[in-house]
């Protein structure tokens, strides 16, 4: 059910979830950023783990992602790979906040979406915040879109970013990234998404009761996935 390994993946519910630490990883978006070709990075939560079971775009794109960043402690915590230098990552979206630092001072053109207007104006004050000087290259709120989505790949092309950092909740920014990546004209897709809205102090009333559900809920997956593992196995 539960996988260690010597490259630094944690396996869970028949998918694979990278646990290098942010220095690591920040290694690997220097590549990234260099590369001709679309790179996806995904932060995945408890909530995305779950939906994948019933959202094959879901499990889909994270199978396919080429960096996995872990946006919840508690993936941690339930596969046995708790070191206190990776819950403080975790916590503090280290990741995320390297991430922005770094293409500001490195004037990387930037492309946020998200699905409103409202959030797109929440994730722009708090990537303000915590690198002060960030500016996007390119905004756009789905909710905006009244044609098709090729619409919103022809915006992000017109920007011609770097890289696009998505704040849509699962399973639409999986689905439209699945369905639209090959024409996305950038080096970077990161999808931060519920993990983002979870930790930004962006919060909605009740979050700590979701998050306590969210790991029973991810726990009774993990369960019966080995049920059904050690029943195809006799």
């Amino acid at each position: 059910m539960v996988k260690k390994t010597e490259c630094k993946k944690i396996k869970i519910l028949d998918m694979c979830v990278d646990n290098y630490t942010v220095r690591e990883s920040l290694l690997r978006l220097d590549t990234y950023l260099a590369s001709a070709m679309l790179n996806i990075i995904e932060t995945v939560t408890m909530e995305q783990l779950i939906l994948a079971n019933d959202h094959p775009a879901v499990k889909d794109c994270l199978k396919q992602a080429d960096l996995c960043i872990v946006g919840d402690c508690e993936i941690l915590s339930e596969t046995g790979h708790v070191t206190a230098q990776r819950m403080r990552e975790i916590r503090e979206q280290d990741f995320l906040c390297e991430l922005l630092r770094r293409v500001t001072l490195n004037r990387k053109r930037v492309f946020l979406i998200a699905s409103t207007d409202t959030e797109l104006l929440q994730v722009q004050e708090v990537f303000t915040e915590w690198a002060p000087g960030f500016v996007a290259s390119g905004v756009y709120a789905v909710e905006t879109c009244t044609e098709d989505m090729d619409t919103i790949v022809n915006e992000i092309n017109g920007a011609m970013p770097d890289i696009v950092i998505s704040a849509l909740k699962s399973p639409d920014e999986e689905e439209f990234l699945q369905s639209h990546k090959d024409k996305i004209g950038a080096c970077v897709w990161y999808g931060i998404g519920t993990a983002f809205w979870q930790k930004s102090g962006v919060r909605h009333v009740g979050s700590a009761l979701k998050k306590l559900a969210l790991r029973g809920r991810l726990r009774l997956s993990m369960l019966k996935y080995g049920q059904t593992k050690n029943e195809d196995k006799k």
